[in-house]
């Protein structure tokens, strides 16, 4: 292969919206029963320890993925440089992992408060290996979006068997940490086995330059380590402060939102290689496409799945969790609106700021953010436990994005449709007084829940196209004449 082909964004899209649509469906069928075997104590062992983890694998990445992704989109159409920067990349990471293993011995020997967890915590540690043998990132540069979906459907496949096969009890919980290890790490050994058809990963270079790498590395490495500051320390702090309890309803809350927050991102992740490519190339009028579609895309989802959320908290955590999760909807109403602060600033911070190599104003965004998630968790968790940990993370997602919007706003400021937003705005609005009426008329949980999400979906793409809303008028009349079309 002499080049790394180009792919269509529509392809990426649509297979990479396959894979996100995959992975709200996977938890969709496991948690439910998963939150009933091992109830909130058992999730909130499992999610605590994973939180740990996720520290020691972030040192052991260092910001390499987002810089990857960089950096071989750009020499995607040479494999002689691909393969050069891909081995030099490789290379510190390697490094990296030997230097987390070792801090991970160290923290699991020494700290007391871990050693009810040390048995679940050493078997999700070679999380810690295979994420740096999987090098995502890879194939997300080249645009490879088609082999990551297809391994990720086989090995969640795989993992769906093994929960239902082997998941019987709340004793479970430690066999239930293997079966999410094993779900990652074959994954990424199946990434591994097949690099070398892409670059020449065995091929010694003769002038390797790591130093060109390791600055922005660390810079995007700072911001990482913000980000997991609020996306991981929710859950540990609430183990520490008030026990596995919490954290347990903090993560079926926090579920739930992430399976919206994988439709609204997808379009992201196939942006960052093409946004590179742009800029790389001088194509402005194209990077300024790409933005405003984005917005567009992530304002469609985001505003209505927060009011629908909202609306139906409580019969949702019921459904998805079980009665014994019913604290948590008060959780998920909390941070719900979350979904618009993550999705604008997953564009605004990753696919844009750092497609324009100006990461330090992320990193700077994030270590607000953090500051301000810590702060709050400290002063709510005593006292409002998953609630409390809830608000700060609210607080610190749209402070992460009020940053990042005013030092892009000349980036940003003619890309946005206001008009589209309105049209959004009056369509979630009908969502929630749909969700209203049949609160008030049907009185079964489940038939309620599926009534309110059908017709709130119905009616909310129906007012856009009354309205013509652009995405949803254009889209809505190319499936009508394919229709026609087949059948005239």
């Amino acid at each position: 292969m002499a080049n790394v082909k180009q792919k269509s964004i529509r392809k990426n899209f649509l297979w990479n919206t396959s894979l996100r649509i995959l992975n709200i469906i996977f938890p969709l069928i496991t948690f439910p029963y998963i939150a009933r075997v091992l109830s909130p104590q058992g999730i909130g062992k499992v999610d605590f320890s994973m939180s740990v983890i996720q520290y020691f694998i972030l040192i052991a990445q260092v910001g390499i993925p987002m810089y990857a992704i960089r950096e071989c989109a750009k020499y995607r159409e040479d494999k002689e440089k691909l393969s050069k920067t891909v081995q030099e990349i490789l290379l510190i990471n390697s490094v990296m992992v030997i230097i987390s293993f070792t801090l991970f011995s160290i923290t699991i020997l020494n700290v007391g408060s871990l050693s009810n967890y040390k048995t679940l915590l050493v078997i999700m540690s070679i999380n810690i290996i295979t994420t740096c043998l999987g090098i995502e990132w890879f194939y997300q540069a080249i645009e490879e979006y088609r082999l990551i979906t297809i391994r990720s459907v086989l090995v969640k496949f795989l993992s769906l068997i093994f929960v239902f096969a082997l998941i019987k009890d709340d004793s479970d919980y430690i066999l239930y940490g293997i079966i999410l290890v094993l779900s990652v790490s074959l994954g990424y050994l199946y990434n591994f086995i097949h690099l070398n058809k892409y670059i020449k990963l065995f091929k010694r270079n003769s002038e390797y330059n790591f130093k060109k790498h390791i600055r922005p590395i660390l810079v995007l490495f700072a911001m990482s380590l913000s980000i997991s500051i609020y996306v991981e320390l929710d859950k540990v702090m609430l183990g520490i402060i008030v026990g596995d309890e919490s954290v347990g309803f903090y993560t079926a809350a926090s579920k739930i939102v992430k399976v919206v927050l994988a439709l609204v991102t997808s379009l992201g992740v196939v942006l960052l290689p093409r946004m590179s490519y742009y800029i790389e190339n001088n194509m402005n009028e194209e990077v300024n496409r790409l933005i405003k579609k984005s917005l567009d895309f992530i304002l469609l989802i985001s505003i209505p799945s927060t009011i629908g959320i909202i609306m139906l908290s409580e019969p949702i955590i019921i459904l998805f969790a079980g009665k014994e999760f019913l604290p948590a909807s008060s959780t998920i109403m909390i941070i719900a609106p979350t979904i618009i602060a993550i999705g604008l600033s997953n564009l605004i911070g990753v696919q844009i700021l750092i497609s324009y190599g100006k990461e330090k104003i992320t990193v700077l965004s994030t270590i607000v953010g953090a500051i301000v998630n810590f702060t709050l968790n400290m002063l709510l968790i005593s006292k409002f436990k998953q609630d409390g940990a809830a608000v700060g993370t609210l607080i610190a997602e749209f402070t992460v994005l009020f940053v990042q919007i005013y030092f892009s706003i000349n980036i940003i400021k003619e890309n946005v449709n206001f008009k589209s937003i309105f049209h959004y705005l009056i369509g979630s609005i009908l969502i929630g007084l749909t969700c209203l009426l049949f609160n008030h008329l049907i009185s079964h949980l489940l038939i309620r829940t599926v009534f309110s999400i059908s017709f709130s979906l119905c009616i909310y793409f129906f007012t856009l196209y009354i309205l013509r809303n652009k995405i949803v008028y254009e889209l809505a009349n190319e499936i009508i004449k394919k229709y026609f079309k087949k059948f005239a």
